[in-house]
């Protein structure tokens, strides 16, 4: 006769007749719903006394969890049998691994597959590196340890486990922490993120053979070769028949349509039905991992893998998902894990054990990455960033630690106890904790903004290849944009190189990618979303053969990241001047039609970190977009107005303005803005000698008009950039800073987009009476540590223009003796 366990349980009602009659926490629903504000609270205030220092998320999550557990609030037996009574803990517990089935589908889809398949060749090394020597030296130290030092029974049986587990990278780890230090775009966060994925791949085989030997172990060979063979045909089936369907779907001309006309570049219609049918998939997915005996989470990863990276699909899959799992569902799995541990069971010797054993597989992994990063010629401090990156512990060790100390069917090994549960919780918190700040600490990804030389308008060599950035978001700014470079007088003796970022949003793709779409790549379906941008700019380099050549990026990632790649492509391809868009955009009727908050966000960390000059573009919309029309005829020009008060940027804005005279069909007028009694100091000189330079330099050119405007005080010339802004001017030039200018006391008060400056957010005004598209301009800034070389040049740049190279030789013959040579090559961009 079989030995029989009846577990009996106090029944429960399922929802609460109200307080007058009974208690509520009796019932499944009331106490559900108060255990999971418990834990959002007591974790978002735990987050919040933590912020100061600079903690990880899932660091403030497991002590909110341990707060409310067994090692704080749970010493209490009466309030902790009310809050967290037993009975309560398996739907608590379903609940979480519910939403972490959700979000590990959310983490496959943001997952690159290419990148676990074809590593670039750093990321290989150093996945090898790991594979092999994390492995290898923490089992010998298992090993030394078993046989030399006293251990419990328990402990001794799962110390294996204990040291297999400390050769974890996970990449839904990773990217937590990298999306927390904000250096997902970064050289190391994409290191990171590649080294991580293909080392999944390894550990993910990995433990799919051992479970299917485990199994083998426990049940026979049969069974394990069944578990082995199940698992691989799960793979094999996702792999082949369900990604075709879904590319098939993705890739068809119906869908290529919707995406092509979406307002927005990133955007396309996803029916609800083909949503439906992912979810399905998903559940069916994951049903189908537990009945291959390898557990829950393989199912959802891989399908997630199978959603084609930045697709319609995967964003809307991620865009409804990501609040609810990642805001709920996520954090209450870390703190059930912190509830689950009890500080009071630790011994003395298992946690010098533990910590010895957890110590020493921090340090053999970071040594496994810097040592092969270095070899491959990362910088240093990068590696060590790198190496402390790869160290992070989350959501996948704890997925781990809870199935191993649930799992009975580990055949010689012991499964976890509490206390060694608790242990190695701790652990991920401690680790975490430290590494987070050790990260900031070496790696500032700021410092690569700082060029090795100037890069302005005013500062570029009159005769040499001039470099502009210009990042798109609607389709809708491509016309004004194409004016404004067709006004920039491209030449064969001054050449314009156009970088062109197209800024896709994509909420499904949290590695972030930065595409170069090649012209024969253009007319791939996959890429119809900015299709129609490549052939825009394509058009417009034929027309322009031999004075024009273009580039087109797409920078598919998240706002809150977008500003690096925006940067990192700018100081790569040494342009002199990068264009964004305004967050505001314009309707026909001239009203304001929509704002988008995020690219406010992305500009001023653009401005903060830009390492050439930026102009924020204010497009006032299609009653502008005339200049192709007006270039291609001969009874009109396009005209232009530059404001100018003192200072770099409107230096900056009249060297664009003194370029832009050049070409014939547009008429630039320079205005001087001079208060009376303020002529005379210093500053106004020295702007008057400048001013004098480029009026020599277009000596003769009826295009390049310069007039000064005398103002009373800052109301008196409030008034008068109101008037200007009523002429028919098709674009004006404005500096963004004026510092210490007297005209501007009182005005920043009202200022309501500090990005633009003072005049450009009067320009922008809804109240404004122009319809004139404004670009407000800001000079590069010297930010960061400097070296003597670049801070001689901030001290000298308004008196370089670029109509006077013998200028710039002078400049370079004072700075022989400093530490760095200014290199006046351009280089090549491409």
């Amino acid at each position: 006769m079989k030995n029989e366990t009846t577990l009996c349980s106090e029944t429960t009602k399922i929802s609460s007749d109200g307080i007058w009659h009974e208690n509520p926490l009796m019932a499944s629903v009331p106490l559900l719903l108060l255990q999971l504000t418990l834990i959002s609270l007591t974790s978002r205030a735990v987050d919040f006394a933590l912020k100061p220092l600079g903690q990880s998320r899932i660091v403030s999550q497991i002590l909110g969890g341990m707060v409310l557990g067994p090692s704080a609030l749970g010493q209490a037996p009466k309030i902790a049998h009310s809050l967290f009574p037993e009975r309560g803990t398996l739907i608590l517990e379903l609940l979480a691994t519910f939403g972490i089935v959700l979000f590990l589908f959310s983490i496959g889809i943001k997952m690159d597959s290419t990148q676990l398949f074809k590593p670039e060749r750093t990321a290989f090394a150093i996945s090898i590196s790991l594979y092999v020597f994390t492995m290898i030296l923490p089992m010998f130290m298992c090993f030394y340890v078993m046989g030399n030092v006293h251990l419990e029974r328990s402990l001794r049986r799962s110390l294996p486990i204990i040291v297999a587990t400390q050769s974890l990278v996970a990449f839904p780890s990773i990217a937590c922490l990298l999306a927390e230090l904000k250096i997902f775009n970064t050289n190391v966060g994409r290191l990171a993120v590649a080294t991580s994925m293909f080392y999944d791949l390894l550990t993910i085989t990995t433990c799919t053979l051992g479970f299917s030997f485990i199994g083998a172990q426990e049940k026979g060979a049969l069974v394990g070769i069944a578990t082995l063979l199940s698992a691989i045909g799960l793979a094999l089936s996702i792999a082949l028949v369900i990604r075709p369907l879904m590319l098939r779907f993705l890739l068809s001309r119906k869908v290529a349509k919707i995406s092509a006309t979406s307002s927005a570049l990133g955007g396309a219609y996803v029916n609800d039905n083909k949503l439906y049918c992912m979810f399905v998939l998903l559940f069916l997915s994951t049903l189908a991992s537990e009945l291959a005996g390898q557990h829950y989470f393989l199912g959802p990863m891989i399908l997630g893998l199978s959603v084609p990276g930045g697709s319609s699909v995967g964003g809307a899959i991620v865009s409804k998902l990501d609040t609810f799992v990642s805001g709920l569902l996520y954090p209450t799995f870390l703190t059930i894990c912190g509830l689950k541990t009890n500080i009071f069971k630790i011994g003395f010797q298992e946690s010098w054990t533990t910590a010895v054993i957890v110590a020493f597989g921090v340090i053999t992994k970071f040594a496994a990455v810097t040592v092969p990063a270095i070899h491959m010629n990362v910088p240093i401090r990068e590696a060590i960033a790198l190496g402390l990156v790869l160290n992070a512990r989350g959501i996948n060790e704890l997925i781990l630690y809870n199935l191993v100390s649930s799992d009975k069917n580990l055949g010689q090994l012991q499964k976890l106890s509490d206390q060694e549960f608790t242990l190695l919780v701790i652990s991920i918190a401690i680790v975490t904790a430290i590494i987070t700040p050790l990260v900031k600490f070496f790696y500032d990804p700021s410092r690569r903004y700082i060029p090795k030389r100037r890069m302005t308008i005013q500062h570029h060599k009159k005769d040499t290849e001039l470099g502009i950035a210009v990042c798109i978001y609607h389709q809708d700014e491509i016309p004004t944009l194409i004016n404004l470079l067709e006004a920039s007088s491209a030449s064969t003796q001054g050449p314009i190189y156009v970088i062109v970022v197209i800024l896709v949003e994509v909420v499904g793709n949290s590695a972030p990618m930065l595409l170069d779409c090649r012209p024969q790549k253009a007319l791939d379906v996959s890429n119809s979303r900015y299709n129609h941008v490549s052939a825009a700019f394509q058009q417009y380099e034929k027309q322009n053969e031999g004075n024009v050549s273009v580039q087109v990026f797409a920078n598919m990632s998240r706002f809150d990241a977008m500003h690096d790649d925006v940067c990192r492509v700018a100081i790569d391809k040494r342009a002199s001047l990068l264009i964004v868009p305004f967050h505001k955009q314009w309707a026909i009727d001239g009203r304001i039609g929509s704002v988008n908050r995020s690219i406010q966000a992305m500009n001023r960390k653009i401005i903060e970190w830009a390492p050439c000059s930026i102009g924020i573009l204010i497009d006032r919309g299609p009653i502008n977009n005339s200049l192709a029309s007006i270039l291609s005829s001969s009874r009109s020009v396009y005209r232009i107005v530059v404001l100018f008060i003192g200072g770099p940027d409107d230096m900056e804005s009249l060297a664009y303005g003194s370029r832009m005279a050049r070409q014939e069909q547009v008429l630039v007028t320079i205005i001087r803005f001079i208060l009376l009694g303020h002529n005379n100091t210093r500053e106004r000189k020295h702007e008057t000698e400048i001013i004098e330079e480029y009026k020599k330099a277009n000596v003769g050119n009826e295009r390049f008009v310069y007039h000064e405007e005398l103002v009373k005080d800052g109301v008196d010339f409030a008034e008068t950039i109101r008037g200007i802004g009523s002429k028919q001017y098709d674009l004006i030039l404005v500096g963004r800073n004026h510092h210490h200018s007297p005209l501007l006391f009182g005005l920043h008060a009202w200022s309501e987009c500090p990005e633009l400056g003072v005049i450009g957010d009067l320009l922008a005004s809804p109240d404004a009476e122009t319809a004139s598209s404004v670009l407000v301009i800001q000079q590069q800034k010297i930010v960061g540590k400097v070296n003597t070389a670049l801070a001689l040049l901030q001290n000298d740049r308004d008196m370089l223009i670029h109509n006077d190279e013998p200028s710039v030789e002078r400049l370079s013959g004072r700075l022989s003796t400093s530490t760095m040579a200014i290199s006046t090559d351009r280089g090549s961009r491409r």
